[in-house]
């Protein structure tokens, strides 16, 4: 596996309403054909994608270098957000996204953490000229931000990814 060390937040640049009631895998093949025919790549540039119901699918493999920060992409996970049309740098991430997408990218960072340590959270236009993703990223996460520190005694990240996702409530057993 890559030595991964950063999670770079994009936009896909789209307007709210962008293939509305398409399912989210249609919306990822249409970002990949961008990606292949409009730029060359062999693949989506992306590793996830978030829709604006908070559905989170995978890109490219995270074994694979993604192609979304020029010169930046060793060591990072690329995530894109649907949304964003018209965005600047300055905005709040609420101009653009929906409280689905937030928690979605939240879990995502957790999970994230908890397989590859502590990751650097920026934004696509701390690296290149654009607003991309429509928002800062240090005010929308800085001062929330977890470190998920593993003590001897605490559960699995399995236990931790799980209990993110179902809210904290254990299943019977």
């Amino acid at each position: 596996m890559r030595n991964i060390k950063e999670l770079v937040i994009h936009c896909t640049a789209t307007k709210p309403k962008w293939r509305d009631g398409q399912k989210t895998s249609t919306k990822v093949k249409e970002i990949t054909r961008w990606h292949v025919e409009d730029n060359g790549w062999s693949d989506i540039g992306y590793h996830y994608v978030i829709d604006r119901d908070g559905t989170l699918a995978n890109g490219r493999p995270l074994s694979r270098i993604g192609a979304h920060v020029k010169g930046h992409n060793k060591f990072t996970i690329g995530v894109s957000l649907i949304g964003g049309f018209g965005g600047a740098a300055t905005d709040k991430f609420e101009d653009h996204f929906t409280k689905d997408q937030n928690l979605a990218l939240r879990k995502l960072i957790k999970s994230l953490e908890l397989q590859f340590g502590d990751l650097v959270i920026s934004g696509h236009n701390e690296y290149a000229a654009k607003g991309c993703p429509s928002f800062t990223v240090a005010d929308w996460y800085g001062p929330q931000k977890v470190v998920v520190a593993k003590p001897k005694d605490s559960p699995s990240w399995w236990e931790v990814l799980l209990s993110l996702f179902t809210g904290g409530q254990k299943r019977d057993q």
